[in-house]
């Protein structure tokens, strides 16, 4: 049997009614989110994600809009956060250096990054959960079907609320590369 490496290890006493408040506290270096107050400890992503995630970061930036990375979008109740790859904001709070999330109302857009060895529901229950606290548009970012490392394919989606259920469309699908271009043009 192999041991484990002890610096592998995330020790935490005994938790009882996690809020969003209480990630900040917790140990560095892991990614965190709130799923009805059930701490869910992200996995590390691929370098294929991360080159992904700066591209796209890189465009919107250009763009003019205002996107973070690991943005914290906080839910309607206080054991509720998701961290998708990428927010945009529509205005930011002034006192920055005071916010690790920010209520879902305040994001335009999410994107998520699929890795292929560890989908983290990016394609049904984040996806429904966005759709829910209202946030308009939804990318989904995953590996084309060759598993090029130069590019993803991004499937557009945007919030539709008629009916009185808020779901989000499939708007179009297209590379990477191919939105980059239409954001240069």
């Amino acid at each position: 049997m192999t041991e484990l490496n002890p610096s592998l290890l995330l020790n935490l006493s005994s938790i009882e009614k996690l809020d969003v408040d209480d990630l900040i506290s917790l140990p560095k270096g892991f990614r965190y989110e709130l799923h009805n107050g059930n701490l869910v400890i992200m996995t590390p992503s691929t370098f294929w994600h991360k080159e992904m995630t700066g591209r796209l970061y890189v465009m919107l930036r250009a763009a003019g809009f205002r996107v973070f990375q690991d943005a914290g979008v906080r839910g309607t109740r206080p054991r509720d956060l998701r961290l998708p790859d990428l927010g945009v904001v529509s205005q930011v709070p002034p006192g920055l250096t005071g916010y690790s999330n920010l209520p879902s109302s305040a994001y335009r857009l999410v994107v998520e990054v699929v890795s292929r060895n560890s989908p983290n529901g990016e394609f049904d229950h984040k996806k429904l959960w966005f759709a829910e606290h209202g946030i308009p548009e939804y990318w989904i970012v995953e590996e084309t079907p060759d598993r090029s490392d130069d590019d993803g394919v991004v499937t557009v989606l945007r919030l539709d609320e008629a009916g009185g259920k808020a779901e989000y469309v499939v708007e179009r699908s297209l590379l990477v590369s191919e939105l980059e271009a239409e954001y240069r043009s």
